[in-house]
């Protein structure tokens, strides 16, 4: 499938539009205690307060422009699709590429966080000499999602990698809709001990509208897949004190399924360059070097199934450490 690039509405600032400004919303979550050991959390909390309050206008004026998004917003709720635990996102084994290239994928280690990965990888696809005359790129980029709550706790303030894209986007209309809502509320119901389940939520048309630092920037649009990784830290709790090979092979085996599944989703989305990283290692604690391998195994690997699927497969990780440590697994 294939969805439209949409122009982002441009034209001089009037006197009369409103500058963004920071809204108390209803279902922002302040946290407890003071803010003078909490100030970073807090302009986090600040600044995605900002960000609904302008996706609530549909536009943002950055320097001598204004940028009008309102029926961008709207197509990529619409749009958004829920794909059940049971989709046809399991025929991956079977399925072949609509369209496949003769050139194995590029894959790219960038030590950084997914915003500035995936600004400058459609900052160079669009200036490539090989980019098609007038038509903008597309890039798909994952997130690594809350099972059940919309964006993570970016409305408190918390820092993640979906945080992160949810606080700095227009993402969060497209996660608390009416679709979405199936993605949470399965999990809500059954966490599967920390394994969750193969659902996912694609939401076309999400337009980036901050930096990492929280500055308005001139929107760019990007694809975005939202999965949740195995919780491998609450499965190993679960197993007891000492989880054997047993355990460790379960995880390995739903982690690479779902990881498997996210390539084909992208796929089937016609996404050739996509933005992906270190997929659960974070809180949820699944093995650095284990990610890395799957995503080799599935990308790299001789006669891996996605090999040709895709032109650009950048792997952004803003932690040097875990930029080391992936690096050794691929």
């Amino acid at each position: 499938m294939h969805e439209e690039t949409f122009q982002v509405t441009v034209s001089p600032p009037r006197d009369t539009l409103p500058r963004p400004r920071v809204t108390q919303r209803e279902n922002s979550r302040r946290g407890k205690g003071g803010e003078t050991n909490h100030s970073t959390q807090a302009t986090r909390r600040l600044i995605a307060d900002e960000t609904l309050a302008a996706i609530e206008r549909g536009e943002i004026q950055l320097q001598d422009s204004t940028y009008r998004f309102q029926d961008v917003v709207l197509h990529s709720i619409d749009h958004t699709i829920f794909f059940p635990p049971e989709s046809i996102l399991a025929t991956w084994p079977t399925s072949t590429p609509a369209s496949r290239s003769t050139f194995s994928a590029q894959l790219e280690l960038c030590e950084g966080s997914t915003l500035e990965r995936a600004r400058a990888l459609l900052h160079e696809l669009n200036t490539s000499s090989a980019s098609k005359a007038g038509v903008p790129a597309r890039i798909g980029v994952l997130s690594f999602a809350s099972a059940t709550k919309p964006g993570g706790g970016f409305l408190s303030g918390a820092q993640a990698q979906e945080e992160s894209l949810a606080r700095a986007s227009t993402l969060y209309p497209s996660l608390v809709s009416s679709k979405s809502a199936q993605f949470h509320e399965l999990h809500k119901r059954d966490r599967r001990g920390g394994f969750y389940t193969h659902a996912m939520i694609f939401s076309p048309a999400v337009l980036v509208l901050r930096d990492d630092a929280g500055a308005w920037v001139p929107p760019y649009q990007i694809e975005v897949v939202t999965s949740a990784a195995v919780n491998a830290g609450v499965v190993r709790e679960r197993a007891g004190d000492a989880p054997g090979q047993d355990t460790a092979a379960r995880i390995e085996g739903t982690m690479r399924e779902r990881m498997a599944r996210i390539l084909f989703l992208f796929e089937k989305q016609g996404l050739r360059n996509i933005v992906l990283g270190s997929f659960g290692t974070g809180v949820f604690r699944n093995d650095v070097s284990m990610v890395a391998d799957i995503w080799f195994d599935l990308l790299a690997e001789e006669g891996a199934r996605f090999m040709h699927s895709f032109d650009r497969v950048v792997f952004g990780i803003i932690d040097k450490q875990t930029v080391e440590r992936f690096k050794c697994g691929v």
